[in-house]
């Protein structure tokens, strides 16, 4: 998060009276972190974070997203061998017949997942909030992408036969309005796939505020697989049956979370306890426990975490409490 002052009349945080994903403003307290307020919601059930990043000042959030992108051959190569990667395509080719496979992935951060479909006969396209993301997936991939919301103008390219989303909803501050948006994308009968971390895991359960994927203040909306296909239903979709599993994101979920629960445990606080100032300068704290030092155990115990959470995570995903929720859906 930048630290630039803010100007006279600013503000760093806001209010979000009003559930974005039902429009109610009828809501019951489901918690707190560093002082700030989560809220679910007494109609749909979403839980939403009500004391927020203000609109206006998100640039603070999302500038350089992607540190240290410009990665070296081997480093990319390691990237592009994710095992989420084969894990997603299996899962579109599934639903998608080879004569429609252009897709459009909002929000595709360093690109390396539609270069990894390009590689396997995919058309791809994306956008990314950050004109400097962008600038790193045209240098990296040769992939010109669209710079900005998706929600406040329509990309080029559409109708598309494919829009996805990982791990991009969660960030989205009118979640209604946003899908609705890229509905207008879709070609008629267009499939969108998402997947966002999920707010009914068993290890969101146990470990409370020390879940990885709080990942205060940037995750602003929590869903679970029934309160995501309410939402979906009620903004032009019809949901698929989904997983709550992920290879990469489900043992790294669980790791994250063990982690931060032992920090907490020891006195050291997690990741994200440290407030922002009323200059919006950031403590250390909104770094993940994934490039967070301090938050690294020594090897040894990082090899025996690495198996116990491999072997969690797959548990609570076959129990259909999972890390995430990952959900494919027509365009009706």
């Amino acid at each position: 998060m930048t630290g630039d002052a803010l100007a006279a009349g600013q503000r760093l945080w806001e209010e979000a009276r009003e559930c974005g994903a039902c429009g109610s403003a009828r809501w019951r307290a489901a918690g707190e972190v560093c002082g700030k307020r989560y809220a679910r919601c007494a109609d749909c059930g979403v839980v939403r974070l009500y004391d927020r990043v203000a609109a206006d000042q998100l640039h603070r959030l999302y500038a350089g997203y992607y540190p240290g992108a410009d990665s070296a051959p081997d480093e990319l190569r390691r990237q592009l061998a994710n095992p989420t990667f084969a894990h997603r395509r299996r899962r579109l080719e599934a639903a998608v017949p080879p004569s429609r496979r252009r897709i459009f992935e909002v929000g595709c951060g360093d690109g390396n997942f539609l270069a990894y479909l390009r590689g396997h006969g995919w058309q791809v396209h994306g956008s990314e909030y950050d004109a400097e993301t962008a600038a790193l997936v045209r240098r990296r991939h040769g992939i010109h992408l669209f710079v900005g919301d998706v929600a406040d103008a329509v990309p080029p390219g559409v109708p598309w036969d494919v829009v996805a989303a990982y791990h991009v909803l969660e960030h989205v501050y009118r979640p209604a309005e946003w899908l609705a948006a890229v509905r207008r994308m879709l070609a008629p009968g267009g499939t969108l796939h998402l997947q966002v971390p999920n707010h009914g895991s068993l290890m969101r359960r146990l470990t409370g505020r020390a879940w990885a994927s709080v990942m205060f203040p940037q995750h602003v909306y929590f869903y679970t697989p029934r309160t995501l296909a309410a939402l979906l239903r009620r903004t032009g979709f019809a949901p698929l049956p989904g997983t709550t599993w992920d290879p990469w994101h489900g043992p790294g979920t669980v790791s994250g979370s063990l982690v931060n629960q032992a920090r907490r445990m020891a006195g050291r606080g997690v990741p994200w306890a440290d407030p922002l100032d009323a200059a919006g300068e950031r403590a250390d704290a909104l770094a993940s426990t994934d490039t967070a030092p301090s938050a690294r155990p020594p090897r040894l115990a990082r090899r025996v975490l690495d198996a116990v959470s491999a072997g969690v995570a797959r548990a609570e995903a076959l129990a259909g409490a999972g890390a995430v929720v990952d959900v494919l859906a027509r365009a009706e």
